[in-house]
């Protein structure tokens, strides 16, 4: 055996390092082996030197793991999460090799033991080295929850005391873990450290991981965990019914320990609070938990949306420049929907998802925090460098021990999207809800009857394929109802409904918004908060409000409406993104509009104002025909360009600046297209019109490709069909003097309305064909 690499902070060895076994590989890519540090679920964690000759931590995935795709996968999702973590609370993450034959992931390495080695050497800690790892852990806890991640698995063996002070390890692992089947059991964690609610067998949230820090301290205090003893299942019980052991825990540090070991989730402190009350305090005292941030007069009960919500999101940009116009002719709806290819109402249906030849892409839940909120970590752990509470100086050394995949951020402010629990439209399997009785359906049922069996046929699978539920008010309890309909015919298949909102006041343009106008804006809220009620924790997507981002009162897309108006629509749907996107299951995605209305930079600047930052990303074409692959390259760069302006503070784009933003998917909001119409692309008029209003019920269009997940895109989570396809847009005239609609020599129904023959023809002209 040879002595460990990794000394204390006195200098003295801290345990043993074995020796490399005949089995173990000598070099892993660039990295020269020397040592073993560490075997885990996950794998085998080695010693190495870099080309360099620096020392890092080299962590090789188990060959039954690295050999699933559905863990690769995984594995990718959580080595970007581990880049976006603030490098001074973790082990940064160097390298990996997630695609190779052999899987592997390296970080730097850190000179000390970990808390558990600590105590079981020298004792519990005492005095300013207690104060110190508490606000330390907080400190990460902080950074990890900001960049969008749940540890799940925080415990003394995670914790590792470096130079600088604490250093979180291990945050992902759990979650990639359970998703294998050999790997995965009841429940994910260590069981003296499990929150109550994990133990039940819900989802961890960031509740959870301040659970976790009460048992971590108290731990570093007394030498043992506050349920600690006996089997597991005495362990699990006692973390659910048993109130902690906290005997020899005394002082300014109880309670906090005390708050934060609450087995309601909604009663305990943040992170953020847990600072709050460690750095205010006088030395020797911690001022008492306040039962709610000051000012706000919170209840403690009512903390728990909060506490469910990861990270702060990045700072709005006031609208700037050109808005560019409407696509192709400059008109503006006037149908009296003001809905560009829009359609409203109605169970949309849908299957499994499939597309021939398109590989799966590795997705996940977003949120953007953005650089403030890295900036705002800093300035935390530096206040409390300075007073001392870690007891050394800011440093940029990090760690790595035994099974870890221990992970951090680049100081690059723009690796800020990550995960914020799971996205449904990340599922292996994923199957979309289909509602029995979809106007495509019925549409059938009446042809069949009427002898009309092959435009049945066709109406019958048009009826198969995923369209979104459309939720309209002004009903707030219609919604609802829609929603829970929906929810309990999912469930019994396993699938996953889309949502679309279409409610937003002042929407289509019109003065009289679907509630009373400008100043409806808290009934608006309340109908948002009415659906968010419903959904809970069931999966979900929500397509939010299309052409919300477009149609904006007092913009040169909608001259009607003025300042007020303005803001209140993106108060309007700032609150909805927070409010959705707080659902445990449920992904969220902002109007991205399509190609050229409004323009690349006016787009980017709106979808920031809109809070962008805080959903999973933003859909394409909702209310356009554009084909698919010019929308993906679209989508591509307005994600730059939104990275661009976020992380610059800038109002442009340059191509140059498009140009140079990060491959890494991990950076960049992601996107959802709406391929519903667009198989045969845009209409381009075989005649001169007076306004030939392209969006509005253009012919000879077909139905698009499928919804799925497999759209061989990194940063496209789906192809959903999001517009009901077989619904008029409205009776629009062209220019003429109507009422009839010169293309088709007949008055279109109103826009929203089905309209059976404009539906067979779309499923006629599918590309690719139905059937």
């Amino acid at each position: 055996m040879l002595a460990i690499l990794r000394r204390g902070l006195d200098g003295r060895d801290t345990g043993t390092m074995e020796a490399l076994r005949d089995s173990d590989p000598r070099r892993v890519g660039p990295y020269v082996l020397t040592g073993r540090l560490g075997q885990g679920g996950m794998g085998v964690v080695y010693l190495a030197t870099d080309e360099a000759g620096d020392r890092v931590a080299v962590k090789v995935i188990n060959w039954h793991l690295a050999g699933d795709p559905g863990f690769r996968r995984r594995f990718r999702r959580e080595v970007a999460a581990a880049q976006r973590v603030a490098r001074f609370c973790t082990a940064p993450v160097l390298a990996a090799d997630v695609d190779g034959d052999l899987a592997y992931l390296v970080t730097e390495f850190v000179p000390g033991p970990s808390l558990q080695e600590a105590v079981a050497d020298g004792g519990p800690l005492t005095g300013s080295s207690l104060d110190g790892l508490a606000a330390g852990v907080a400190v990460a806890l902080r950074a990890i929850h900001g960049a969008g991640i749940v540890h799940r698995d925080l415990k003394p063996s995670n914790v590792l005391l470096s130079p600088v002070g604490p250093k979180v390890i291990d945050f992902g692992v759990a979650r990639l873990v359970e998703g294998h089947s050999q790997a995965s059991s009841a429940v994910v964690g260590t069981p003296a450290y499990m929150s109550p609610e994990q133990v039940g067998g819900a989802p961890a949230t960031p509740a959870s991981d301040v659970f976790a820090w009460g048992g971590v301290v108290a731990y570093a205090a007394v030498g043992r965990g506050p349920f600690d003893g006996g089997s597991v299942p005495a362990v699990l019980y006692r973390v659910t019914h048993a109130e902690p052991d906290l005997t020899g825990l005394r002082g300014p540090l109880l309670p906090l320990v005390t708050a934060a070991l609450a087995k309601d989730p909604a009663d305990r402190p943040t992170p953020q609070e847990l600072l709050d009350a460690l750095s205010a305090a006088p030395a020797g005292t911690v001022p008492p938990l306040p039962a709610s941030p000051p000012g706000t007069g919170e209840t403690v009960a009512a903390r728990d949306t909060r506490i469910r919500g990861i990270g702060p999101g990045y700072a709005n940009h006031a609208p700037a420049g050109d808005t560019g116009g409407p696509q192709d002719d400059g008109d503006s709806p006037e149908d009296g929907t003001g809905r560009p290819g829009g359609g409203t109402g109605g169970p949309g249906g849908d299957g499994e998802p499939t597309l021939e030849g398109g590989a799966r892409r590795p997705s996940r839940r977003r949120l953007w925090t953005g650089a403030a909120a890295a900036a705002s970590a800093v300035v935390a752990v530096a206040v409390i460098l300075q007073s001392g509470l870690l007891g050394g100086s800011a440093g940029s050394t990090a760690s790595s021990g035994p099974d870890t995949a221990a992970t951090a951020t680049s100081a690059d402010p723009a690796r800020a999207m990550s995960a914020s629990g799971p996205n449904p439209l990340d599922e292996d399997g994923l199957r979309l809800f289909t509602p029995p009785q979809s106007d495509a359906a019925r549409q059938a049922k009446i042809w069949a009857a009427g002898g009309r069996a092959r435009d049945a046929a066709l109406m019958e699978a048009f009826a198969e394929v995923p369209q979104a539920v459309w939720l309209e008010g002004p009903s707030g309890d219609k919604a609802r109802r829609t929603v829970s309909a929906t929810l309990r015919a999912a469930g019994k298949t396993g699938s996953v409904p889309i949502f679309a909102t279409y409610h937003l006041p002042f929407k289509d343009c019109r003065p009289t918004g679907p509630v009373g106008g400008a100043a409806s804006d808290g009934a608006y809220r309340s109908w948002i908060d009415g659906i968010a009620e419903e959904i809970g924790d069931a999966r979900a997507v929500v397509i939010l409000e299309p052409q919300s981002l477009v149609n904006i009162p007092g913009t040169t897309e909608c001259e009607r409406g003025d300042a007020a108006t303005e803001k209140s629509r993106f108060a309007n749907l700032s609150h909805a993104v927070d409010r959705l996107g707080k659902l445990p299951r449920t992904a969220v995605y902002l109007d991205g509009s399509f190609e050229k209305w409004p323009s690349l930079e006016e787009m980017a600047h709106r979808l920031l104002r809109a809070g962008v930052t805080a959903a999973d990303g933003f859909f394409l074409n909702a209310s356009g025909y554009q084909p698919t692959e010019g929308l993906v390259d679209y989508g591509d760069r307005l994600a730059r360009c939104v990275h661009v302006q976020a992380t610059q503070g800038t109002d442009d784009c340059l191509d140059a600046e498009i140009a140079a933003a990060p491959d890494d998917p991990a950076a960049l909001p992601h996107f959802v297209i709406d391929t519903s119409r667009n198989g045969r692309g845009e209409w381009v008029p075989d005649k001169e019109y007076a306004k030939p209003q392209t969006w509005c019920n253009p012919p000879d269009r077909g139905l698009g490709l499928r919804p799925t997940t497999a759209t061989g895109s990194e940063l496209v989570d789906a192809y959903l069909w999001i517009s009901l396809p077989g619904h008029s847009n409205g009776t629009c005239t062209r220019g003429t003097d109507g009422p009839e609609d010169p293309v088709y020599g007949t008055v279109p129904p109103g826009g929203g309305q089905w309209w059976a023959e404009m539906a067979l023809e779309r499923a006629r002209l599918a590309d690719p064909p139905l059937r």
